[in-house]
């Protein structure tokens, strides 16, 4: 583990180096602002570390006086403003008054600013002039924020006034937080980073860095050079941030450009003209359009050192800027700040990257010939990182690079995990090399290769539409068009771009950029959707004159007739969308299709999988024409797994607008009405019987989708739950997710506005091989009625949620420890976490429907996800764990093969949790929403004590020899499996061999990569005291499972 060493590393806090600074230099240099904010033509203010000290001083009085101090260590305090010193002369302010600033991009979305807001516990937030719209914007999204105008910059800075000292209250703990920045929310909202003493410090410590083999760290003249750096990078990003570190810890002079003036190359290149500074740190972009003209050239050549960072740069630019000065790379992110490398040994060498021994890197072997930087403790008081994550061993930085040929010590940066883009015929390769060498055209501002599940390569490009002498789209391709082919020299063949998949932006349409000028490559894609689909439309046609035209419709017509055969519910005027599994086809129905699919269609090869992934007979068509096309006929593949849950989310949450009337709401009575979804199931009966004996519960209305609900459920209570259960406070109705009112009389529905006081949604169809958009019409356009229904109640009723942890179920995909899926909000809106099947898909989609409506609609939502539910516990009632679940599934399976495994391969830690308890839980978080403060909370129903299946097994194989007489070999995993896979699956080994159903589920617990995350419960616990109280499971439990399930 790399805790951070409890004596302190360095303690100095910011405002102390302020304060030193003011005493020990204070007539040194330390900003070189344009007295404009406009322009150049007013000349230049050379403010002094008097001068700084001095601002720092009165902003800190302005705030003890309009906000007061802080009220507890660490307060919150939010700022956005111009893009001037303000920013600095904030940071150490707010310190001073003992409150933590948090700074946030203009460029947020305002779900961003507000999820930003929410999660740091913001109440105070500081603005300028020049942004007070946009703050005042997300006031409204957050009433109970507190917005303040701060001084001007002039005010703060008039020499006029005392410059009487500010005795701060600032910590100068290693550990104690200093600055919140948050990452670009490319993947989603953005994440707020925590930055403490000791990880701005890294900045002080790397400047004190020595040479390496006789050869300079960057940080050298990076950092520790204190002649006037022109920082074109903005303050409320780490780079910049960064360079005002170099300002205030090691006092290397600063020269600004103008707050208010589009940063431009020309612009750029007057600063370096008016006040010839020694150095400067630029945007890629910004480079690439200085290096352009000669005069550009010029201008940079009169700079000793020119930086970059945050993207690559076009090779053909850094070559043309590495002749005239020395060209360095340096790289960082928010929550590691500055990494620490090498000067390169040779101008030609500026792309590659040359690791500091003090950086802790370690490159692991990746996709091809490619490597992840991987950053381990060393020293950390260099290492930004094991202070922003203190328990964390390693950081996986998700960069990608490739070795130099002849010098294995240099890395040259390839682009991003996230960048990497996977073909619908599993080809894979990372677009960056090409986009940045079409990006070095004077005509292209940005250059975006697209194709995620498509057939092939696509290219977007965003013109310079300043620099280019056509607005004829056509044109301006052929004129790149060298370009690109020179791009797909040097690309994979699978990678190449063909001239009709290339789309040009329109003019006043540009790509997304995060605050560093990088393209955001998800927000552009969603945000040309249209134009994309627009450049794949052609593929759903052939081109191939010999293919006969009505080859698809004869098609879909034979599978049509498979289907009216092998299928009992699907008849012969069945239209051919309808999904299958809305007629309730299950997987025995599937076997049989998949074997007379085969017999019929010749060379189709038709698996479960493929019928569960193209439920309708128009979609099965389309995928065996286009997995049988061997010639250049093209079928569209279907867009994206983000793209289909975004969309999905789109779909419901897009008319989203928050009611005038939420406030003034009644008071709540003290006796509650629950409405409950899927009281008929294994969850629900037990959520049913616990409301029915709680006698704070006045009435308790059960919707189900099946008529006779009341009757099964009375049965059910009588047989295995509380016999003398209540059922006068329960009141059943039919009802219809797919329609509005969920098919409610009128009356009815109006009666359940009137008295609901929480709504516990748990019906949800559970069945790991149907598609999201078989859960679509039922079950999601349910959750949004759902939605509506809350939102015009009386009460605002709660909804309480129940999800899975299928939803999250790749978080080890992303996530950079094993610590857990935290129970976080953020978490809600990551659709690369959730696992690659429609149920998880669909909880997920339901979940970030339900936040979404709790931020807009001002309704309050639970997010209940469920690990492993199983069968009651010892004290409790209750049917049976379902038999034809996975664990009871693989109990009959062995004792029908008479061989049990050993382990459960990734599922071996046993953290399930009973029934019952699982009821409870949800009751307990049920009563704990309606006094959360926030909107959306999320919980996980997991069981905090776990044990392992090691301790379970003996017991099933204990109670066969007993009872059964039938003795078990106890077999490896992989064993088990394959003894099942070679059982021939037919519908009559299908129903004596159940597992024979879940096969491909079980061959998947072997793989390790395929493992579910540990869902963390500390929020839930918290919650819930039947959680909290719980045991693991045991001996006694499991003798119970088998006994009722009885195979």
């Amino acid at each position: 583990m790399a805790a951070i060493q409890k004596q302190k590393q360095q303690a100095t806090a910011i405002p102390d180096y302020i304060d030193a600074a003011a005493e020990s230099a204070s007539n040194s240099t330390w900003a070189i602002v344009p007295r404009s904010t406009t322009s150049l033509d007013e000349g230049w203010h050379h403010f002094t570390y008097a001068d700084f000290a001095r601002a720092v001083n009165n902003m800190s009085r302005w705030i003890e006086k309009t906000c007061g101090v802080a009220k507890q260590a660490g307060q919150t305090i939010g700022y956005m403003g111009a893009n001037d010193l303000r920013y600095l002369v904030v940071l150490a302010a707010a310190l001073k008054t003992g409150y933590v600033p948090l700074f946030t991009s203009p460029r947020n979305s305002l779900e961003g600013q507000k999820s930003l807001v929410e999660k740091t516990a913001c109440t105070i937030f500081l603005s300028t002039v020049e942004t007070m719209p946009q703050v005042e914007v997300i006031k409204d999204a957050v009433p109970s924020l507190q917005v303040y105008q701060a001084p001007a910059t002039a005010e703060l800075l008039d020499s006029s006034l005392p410059a009487e000292h500010y005795k701060g209250r600032h910590s100068r703990d290693v550990t104690a937080p200093s600055l919140i920045l948050h990452t670009s929310g490319s993947t989603g909202l953005p994440k707020p980073i925590h930055l403490t003493v000791g990880g701005l410090n890294s900045a002080y410590e790397q400047a004190q860095l020595g040479p390496e083999d006789g050869v300079e760290q960057v940080s050298k003249p990076f950092l520790a050079d204190t002649r006037p750096m022109l920082a074109a990078v903005p303050f409320f990003h780490a780079m910049g941030i960064i360079v005002g570190l170099r300002s205030l810890m090691n006092r290397g002079t600063l020269v600004r450009l103008p707050s208010e003036k589009m940063l431009s190359a020309g612009l750029v290149m007057d600063v370096i003209e008016a006040v010839k500074p020694t150095s400067g740190i630029f945007p890629p972009s910004v480079l690439e359009d200085i290096s352009a003209t000669p005069q550009g050239i010029e201008a940079l050549g009169m700079l000793e050192t020119v930086f970059f960072g945050g993207a690559p740069l076009a090779s053909e630019s850094g070559n043309k800027i590495c002749r005239v000065t020395n060209l360095m790379t340096v790289i960082g992110s928010t929550e590691a700040l500055l990494i620490p490398t090498i000067v390169p040994s040779v101008p030609e060498e500026w792309s590659y990257f040359h690791w500091s021994s003090a950086a802790g890197v370690f490159m692991e072997p990746a996709e091809n010939d490619l490597f992840e930087l991987i950053i381990k403790p060393r020293d950390t008081k260099y290492q930004a990182i094991f202070h922003t994550f203190p328990t964390i061993q390693e950081w996986r930085t998700k960069d990608l690079f490739r070795r130099h040929p002849s010098k294995p010590y240099l890395w040259k940066y390839t682009g991003r995990r996230d960048d990497i883009i996977v073909l619908s015929n599993g080809e894979k390769f990372n677009p960056v090399l090409s986009e940045k060498l079409l990006e070095s055209h004077p005509w292209v501002k940005g250059a975006l290769v697209v194709g995620q599940g498509k057939f092939q390569a696509g290219l977007l490009i965003e013109p310079e539409w300043s620099q280019a002498n056509t607005q004829d789209p056509s044109a301006l391709i052929d004129h790149i068009w060298p370009m690109v082919e020179q791009a797909n020299r040097e690309a994979p063949a699978h990678a190449r771009i063909y001239q009709t998949k290339i789309a040009v932006a329109k003019d006043g349409k540009s790509f997304i950029r995060a605050a560093k000028g990088s393209i955001i490559r998800l927000q552009t894609v969603a945000a040309f959707k249209d134009e994309i689909e627009a450049l794949y439309a052609d593929e759903g046609y052939s081109s191939d004159p010999n293919q006969e035209a009505d080859g698809d419709v004869a098609l879909e017509s034979k599978i049509h007739a498979v289907f009216s055969r092998a299928l009992p519910s699907f008849q012969n005027d069945t239209p051919d969308d309808v999904d299958v599994f809305s007629l309730g086809v299950d997987s025995l129905d599937v076997l049989a299709l998949t074997n007379a699919l085969n017999k019929a269609v010749r060379g189709a090869g038709v698996t479960a999988s493929t019928v569960y992934s193209n439920p309708t007979v128009k979609q099965l068509a389309a995928a065996l024409s286009h997995s049988a096309s061997k010639s250049n006929v093209q079928h569209a593949p279907p867009p994206t797994r983000e793209e289909k849950l975004s969309a999905m989310v789109r779909k419901y949450t897009r008319t989203m607008v928050r009611p005038k009337n939420m406030n003034g709401l009644p008071n709540r009575p003290t006796k509650q009405t629950v409405i409950l979804t899927g009281s008929t199931g294994s969850l629900g009966s037990h959520i049913l019987e616990q409301l029915l004996r709680n006698p704070d519960v006045e009435k308790v209305y059960c919707l189900n989708r099946s008529d006779n609900a009341e009757t099964r459920q009375k049965e059910s209570f009588t047989k295995y739950h509380h016999p003398m259960a209540d059922f006068n406070k329960a009141v059943f109705y039919k009802t219809d997710f797919g329609v509005d009112h969920f098919g409610l009389q009128d009356a009815t529905y109006k009666h359940l506005l009137l008295t609901a006081t929480t709504f516990i949604h748990s019906a949800w169809s559970v069945d790991f091989n149907l598609s999201l958009e078989s859960y679509e019409n039922t079950h999601i356009a349910g959750t949004a009625r759902a939605i509506n229904f809350a939102l015009e109640s009386q009460y605002k009723t709660p909804i309480i949620f129940i999800s899975s942890i299928a939803s999250v179920g790749s978080w080890g995909s992303v996530a950079q420890d094993d610590s857990g899926v935290p129970e976080s909000n953020t978490t809600l809106f990551d659709s690369t976490i959730t696992l690659p099947q429609g149920y998880g898909e669909s909880k997920h989609v339901a979940a970030e429907i339900l936040a979404t409506a709790s931020h807009r609609l001002g309704i309050k939502t639970a997010i209940v996800r469920a690990g492993q539910l199983a069968g009651p516990s010892t004290q409790a009632g209750g049917a049976a764990w379902n038999r034809h679940e996975w664990l009871p599934t693989i109990v009959h399976t062995s004792k029908v093969m008479k061989k049990l495994p050993r382990t459960l391969g990734n599922m071996d830690r046993v953290d399930w949790v009973p029934m019952d308890i699982a009821a409870g839980t949800v009751i307990d978080i049920a009563n704990a929403t309606n006094s959360e403060s926030e909107s959306t909370q999320v919980y996980h129903l997991a069981n905090p004590y776990t044990t392992t299946w090691n301790e379970l097994y003996p017991v099933i194989r204990d109670y066969f020899r007993k009872e059964d007489n039938v003795g078990m070999d106890v077999v490896e995993y992989s064993d088990w499996v394959d003894e099942l896979a070679r059982i021939p699956q037919t519908k009559e080994n299908a129903e004596r061999v159940p597992g024979l159903k879940l096969l491909d589920f079980y061959e998947s617990l072997g793989m390790e990569s395929m493992g579910l995350p540990t869902l963390q419960t500390r929020r839930a616990e918290a919650a819930s005291s039947t959680l909290r109280d719980g045991k693991a499971i045991d001996r006694l439990v499991v003798d119970k499972w088998l006994k009722q399930w009885a195979f």
